[in-house]
């Protein structure tokens, strides 16, 4: 038995916001900033914000209630459902309760997985589990992103505003999903492999909603302080990509598509040089959708699968990268 992708699904709230408008609404201009910095650090031209009234479990709900519907499966039919976000709707109960309940799920078991821009293919290799230990045969793998409301905009001077801005303002609002299900093709997922880095936990930490500053709301933003992750990220010659290829009798040359994590759009091309990616077989959607943490992910997918860069048998590599710090390779054939 393998797993593979029935149907995938995404949902961008209305609200489009540019750069600029962010850079004004963080009070570039008031505090004498050089407006263009965002766009020129991160790539990010455009994201989605989502409206006051709408919460990570309405967008989760529409990502994964398309990708459910793209999967021919009716909600009957599925077993689990794993909500996998930076953002939630609230500490407890798990934000996978209610979207279950918004779907009308009857017969699945739900949990949330967190571990920053990671849970998203983390929850795909729970899945994976599920699935093939016979637990679920259809499990719908969901994120749910509300990032906007984490980012501080009420800045006082130009100092602190330069510290975390550039990085926070990047974050965009979103959800992407997909179904997983038991076949006897020969695809599905592959291979996957995830390595921790724990001892670099103490950047870019969204302090608020935990127990060390209950009711601080001077916590309650993300800081952006992720100078040190990035240069994690581009050190690590640990040959994890190789390692992955390797297992499934795969060279870089074979893959068709690499789905990579959308944090800034100079870090990705760093990688794409230094592992010898070819960037034809990549998608960006940083540009238009900005950073939408762990919907990133099955919006790039997608994405290409809408432009035709992912079809039935395409060999597919996933890259992952997060807070943590965390990487993450999952090798999967279409």
């Amino acid at each position: 038995m393998n797993v593979e992708i029935k149907g995938t699904g995404i949902y961008l709230p209305e609200k489009v916001v540019t750069s600029y408008e962010a850079e004004e609404m963080a009070g570039y201009s008031r505090l004498g900033a050089r407006n263009g910095l965002v766009k020129m650090i991160t790539g990010v031209e455009t994201r989605h914000y989502a409206g006051e009234d709408e919460y990570c479990s309405d967008i989760a709900y529409m990502a994964a209630k398309n990708a459910i519907e793209n999967s021919k499966l009716s909600v009957e039919d599925i077993d689990a459902l794993i909500f996998c976000s930076v953002t939630q709707d609230f500490a407890e109960p798990a934000t996978a309760n209610v979207v279950a309940d918004k779907l009308n799920l009857k017969n699945a078991f739900v949990f949330d997985v967190k571990n920053g821009c990671n849970a998203f293919l983390q929850g795909m290799d729970i899945a994976d589990s599920l699935i093939k230990t016979g637990k679920a045969n259809n499990v719908v793998i969901v994120s749910g992103e509300v990032l906007s409301k984490w980012v501080k905009f009420d800045y006082f001077n130009q100092e602190e505003l330069m510290i975390g801005s550039p990085v926070t303002l990047s974050l965009g609002d979103g959800g992407g999903a997909f179904v997983l299900g038991s076949t006897e093709k020969n695809r599905g997922i592959l291979s996957s492999k995830f390595k921790s880095y724990p001892d670099l936990w103490n950047n870019n930490v969204m302090w608020g909603g935990g127990v060390r500053f209950p009711r601080n709301p001077d916590k309650m933003y993300i800081p952006g302080t992720t100078k040190k992750l990035i240069e994690k990220q581009l050190s690590i010659r640990d040959d994890l990509i190789e390692k992955e290829l390797r297992k499934v009798n795969w060279k870089l040359e074979d893959v068709d598509f690499f789905a990579t994590t959308q944090a800034a759009k100079w870090v990705n091309k760093k990688i794409y040089e230094e592992t010898g990616i070819d960037e034809s077989k990549v998608s960006s959607v940083i540009e238009k959708w900005g950073n939408v943490a762990c919907s990133n992910l099955p919006l790039v997918v997608h994405d290409a699968i809408l432009d035709g860069k992912i079809k039935e048998g395409s060999k597919v590599l996933f890259i992952g990268a997060a807070v943590g710090f965390s990487t993450c390779v999952i090798a999967l054939q279409f």
